[in-house]
This record gives structure tokens, sequence and C-alpha cells, in this order.
């Protein structure tokens, strides 16, 4: 693999007192060993897997950082993988990008739509891919770091991804969780509908607005999400929601 030199300070474990632990999968040899050799040079322990089963069951019996994944490989495709991964609770927000020779847009929306958090063709480019593991593996140290927000009944730990009610966990969805966790994460921010099929869905175009219109709901109910507990989601005609949380009582 022609790679530049790894530049240490671009590394997302700057400081850490280990090194990040990445599954990588790839059947084809010789791209395999060149690439993983490149990511222990950039500071990853990396576990290098040529088959898929092997790989997901390491990912969900250890303790990995990253999931770095091919899709086309013997026996377990890359896709199966993600789809397994999102499934169970604690592997459903590993970073996981996913590494193919298919690079129509519809291939890229099924693997992100999938639950991959990003796409690359291959051969990747190593300047690129060292970035974008690093904003993936920010994205997830920043979401761990993340207090807990307690008001009224609620206690929203985002991570690990759920939602207490009077000291019970709500029983979530994904889907569920991944807007859940958004309103709370943007108080008092109008989000279009049009935003959240793009964030939650990861569809811009396409997505039905009743099916947002009914998670809300559901959502509002499950968590009893009303002004009497300290929240109110407010529905503004023709744009979107907004989730506020209040002082204190207020039935107006």
């Amino acid at each position: 693999m022609n790679a530049p030199a790894p530049d240490p300070g671009a590394s997302a474990q700057a400081g850490a007192s280990r090194a990040w632990r990445i599954a990588y999968l790839e059947d084809e040899a010789v791209q395999g060993r060149a690439l993983s050799i490149w990511l222990e040079q950039c500071g990853y322990a990396v576990d290098w897997f040529t088959r898929g089963q092997p790989c997901a069951l390491a990912l969900e019996r250890g303790s990995y950082d990253l999931a770095l994944l091919d899709w086309m490989v013997p026996d377990l495709s890359g896709f199966d993988i993600v789809q397994r991964l999102r499934q169970r609770e604690h592997t459903a927000r590993l970073p996981v990008i996913m590494l193919s020779g298919r690079d129509t847009e519809q291939d890229v929306a099924r693997m992100l739509l999938a639950g991959a958090d990003d796409y690359m063709v291959k051969p990747p480019s190593p300047a690129v891919l060292q970035a974008r593991i690093v904003a993936c593996l920010r994205r997830g140290t920043a979401a761990a770091m993340r207090p807990p927000l307690e008001h009224g009944r609620l206690r929203v730990e985002f991570e690990p991804r759920r939602v207490l009610l009077d000291g019970r966990a709500v029983d979530l969805s994904p889907r569920e969780a991944d807007l859940a966790l958004y309103l709370f994460s943007n108080l008092g921010r109008l989000l279009t509908r049009a935003h959240l099929a793009n964030v939650v869905w990861g569809m811009p175009q396409g997505l039905d607005t009743r099916t947002i219109d009914v998670h809300v709901s559901k959502l509002r109910r499950m968590l009893a999400l009303e002004p009497a507990h300290g929240w109110r989601v407010a529905s503004i005609y023709g744009q979107g929601y907004r989730l506020e949380c209040l002082s204190g009582p207020d039935a107006s």
C-alpha cells in the first residue's frame, strides 16, 4: 500500500493510555496485510480477519473501538455484520467504516442505511482513511463523555444510549432511540422534518413525513413528554418539532 508517513499529531488517540483497537475485515491477502501494517504504524492495534463469521464473533465478544469492513467477503458479508452489530446493545454504536469496490449511489445509500457510519471506495486513500477513522473515534468519544441529562421523571444517558423513566429503562427500538437522543441533544431548537429525515433516517428525500410524526407521537407517550412532567414537544406547523425543557409544571 502506497501510504504517506503517518502523522502522529493526527491520531485520535494522542495522549490515550492504550491503542485504539480496530477489527479489520479484508479477504484479499496483499491489500489486507498492507493496510494492517499501515494502521499499526499509525498507532492502532489491529486484528485482521479474512472471513466474516470470525470477525463478527470477535466484534460481539471483544472490546473494539472501530470496525473497518470489506463488503464482499466469504461466509458473512460486511453488510450482514453491520446489521448484526446494530441489533445488539453493546455494539449498536460501534463506529463502522465500510470499504468496497462498489461505488454506485444506491450501494452507498444501502450501506449507510444499514448502519455504517462511513463508506469508502477501495482502494482507500491512506490520508483520507486516517482522517475518517479519527473523525469516527472522536464522535464516539464525545458521546461517551457526555454527562447524563436529568429533569422531571427522566434521565437521559447518551452512552449507553438509553432513557430512564422513573428509574426504569424505556424499551426503545434503535430508530426510536436515535430520534429521542437527537431531540434531547438539541433542546430548544427547531428541527425540521426534512432535517430529521436526513439525520435520523439517513434519507434526505423520499421519507413519508407521517413516519416522523408517528415516531414523535410515540416518544411523547412513551417518555411522558408532557408539560405536567417538565417537558413539551412543540409542533411547529408545516416545519417540524422543538423539544423544550420547562422549569416547572406548565399546563398552558
